[in-house]
């Protein structure tokens, strides 16, 4: 099972193709925004190099980091472009990012060409849910150090991108709870 794992774009060949074929090339300073909390997302895309963090800030001003997309892997908010609606979270680029985007609009077009591309966005779209699905389940059942040791298989090089506050955030701890699990595990 992995841990947050997205979508990678090996998942789904067709639309990494769609992306490559007709996606826009991106480049993203770290820091700099993919999408906004509180703004509809009007278009995602296939990462080509670098690395996304999803956060969501509260009302009391709390950033919470809710999720990442690595090199390989699809970005955006699902949702606020399916459904219209503002986004819950914003995304950032984590370093220097490229990425090949497409608006809403195409990606609708796209799924709406035949039966086979309806299946392919309804797969996508289960595909989402269980991510959520697998996500909730986590946090009652894995431990934190599990959660960890999972994230770092999936991206080893994840330590120079962000800080252990950060991580912390990631994994529901906080960052002296993070720092045990370190030790413990090196």
């Amino acid at each position: 099972m992995n841990f947050n794992s997205y979508i990678p774009a090996a998942e789904f060949p067709v639309l990494a193709e769609l992306f490559r074929a007709e996606g826009r090339r991106v480049a993203f300073a770290r820091g700099e925004a993919f999408a906004r909390q509180g703004v509809r997302n009007r278009c995602s895309g296939l990462v080509e190099r670098g690395a996304f963090r999803y956060v969501h800030l509260t009302g009391q001003g709390e950033c919470h980091v809710v999720g990442y997309a690595f090199a390989g892997e699809f970005v955006g908010d699902y949702i606020s472009m399916s459904n219209g609606l503002p986004a819950w979270v914003g995304i950032e680029a984590m370093c220097g990012s490229s990425v090949l985007s497409l608006d809403n609009a195409r990606l609708a077009a796209f799924f709406a060409t035949d039966a086979a591309h309806e299946r392919l966005g309804r797969r996508l779209a289960e595909h989402l849910l269980a991510e959520v699905y697998e996500r909730l389940l986590q946090s009652y059942a894995s431990t934190p150090q599990a959660l960890y040791e999972s994230l770092l298989r999936r991206c080893p090089d994840l330590l120079n991108l962000v800080s252990l506050k950060e991580l912390a955030s990631y994994l529901r701890v906080r960052p002296e709870t993070l720092s045990r699990i370190r030790r413990r595990i090196r």
